[in-house]
């Protein structure tokens, strides 16, 4: 089909292509070689190399996280539209998979009691903003096989974030250790409760505003920032910006931001919990996959949150009016 597109539009001429069933053919041959590049230039497998770098950075987030006692970063796999991180157990010892099941349990629950969230959602939520790919488009695996086996794989779905989990274990019961506190694994994400709202309008009102802050923001000379809310639903929302200086790094560095807002509806209120994510570089374009931009998280971590703490108490003020 390809080949005969090709040929096709290189032996029409204008005057035959004002012929219907020609006009028509040249049209579907369009379409489809439209549709066959738009495919090549979304096939993720042409990033490999920017993928296993990575998956480096988030081994890096694991310790600085004091998490990678439990997980290790083990690899990746990418298909044309799907990244996979892979994660094993850092322990060693008989019961490997038990004592990794154990920690998982501990982790989940642990950080739905810090910010609203599953520890399954925030390694997902990591990964994607690391990888630079849609939700859709990552996917996390801890996984251990021996000598018991563990397996629980993260993904998004029709804006959900759901885990599958399976698990063979042994007659042992293994207590593990884990951070005392998962507030550090959870800078830029919090939750809090608007009483009295509806959940779509309080998303609606939280997006425009945040566009607004960010709209006239820019760099110093002549760059304003670029934001995009693409992906916009009735209950969620992300918003990305690049194009910014000074605004969280001292140093000067060209900054991405990302933040993710879920509402959900309880009774009368709406609980309301973010993301706040953020990049530097030094380069001022931020196309997907094509800048060497690095996790704020890493370096700047309390000028993120601190950022962050006085944008969302500026928003909250006004979602509370």
């Amino acid at each position: 089909m390809q080949w005969f597109c090709s040929v096709f539009y290189r032996q029409t001429k204008p005057s035959i292509m004002a012929n219907s069933p020609i006009r028509l053919s040249a049209f579907i041959c369009l379409f489809y070689l439209l549709s066959v590049a738009s495919a090549s230039a979304q096939d993720l497998r042409k990033d490999k190399t920017f993928f296993q770098k990575k998956k480096g950075e988030f081994g890096q987030w694991l310790r600085h996280n004091k998490l990678d006692k439990i997980l290790i970063a083990d690899s990746v796999a990418v298909s044309s539209q799907k990244v996979t991180l892979f994660l094993r157990p850092a322990y060693k010892g008989k019961h490997v998979c038990d004592s990794i099941q154990r920690a998982w349990d501990k982790l989940e629950q642990a950080n739905r009691k810090v910010n609203g969230q599953y520890f399954h959602e925030r390694l997902l939520h990591k990964w994607a903003f690391l990888a630079e790919v849609r939700q859709e488009q990552a996917e996390v695996v801890v996984r251990c096989h021996d000598p018991a086996h563990f397996l629980a794989k993260t993904y998004a779905k029709n804006g959900k974030v759901p885990v599958e989990q399976r698990s063979i274990r042994s007659a042992a019961v293994v207590d593990v250790s884990t951070p005392v506190s998962l507030q550090d694994v959870n800078t830029g994400d919090n939750a809090t409760l608007i009483r009295g709202k509806n959940v779509s309008a309080v998303c609606n009102t939280a997006r425009k505003f945040l566009v607004n802050v960010y709209k006239n923001k820019g760099t110093p000379i002549l760059w304003k920032a670029k934001v995009d809310t693409s992906y916009t639903a009735y209950d969620e929302f992300i918003l990305e910006v690049s194009h910014l200086s000074y605004e969280i790094c001292p140093d000067g560095f060209f900054e991405y931001h990302r933040i993710y807002v879920k509402g959900l509806q309880k009774g009368p209120d709406v609980e309301l919990s973010w993301e706040f994510q953020g990049k530097y570089g030094s380069g001022i374009l931020f196309p997907p996959r094509k800048n060497d931009y690095k996790d704020m998280d890493l370096k700047y971590k309390s000028s993120l949150e601190e950022y962050q703490r006085r944008l969302f108490k500026k928003l909250l003020d006004y979602l509370r009016q």
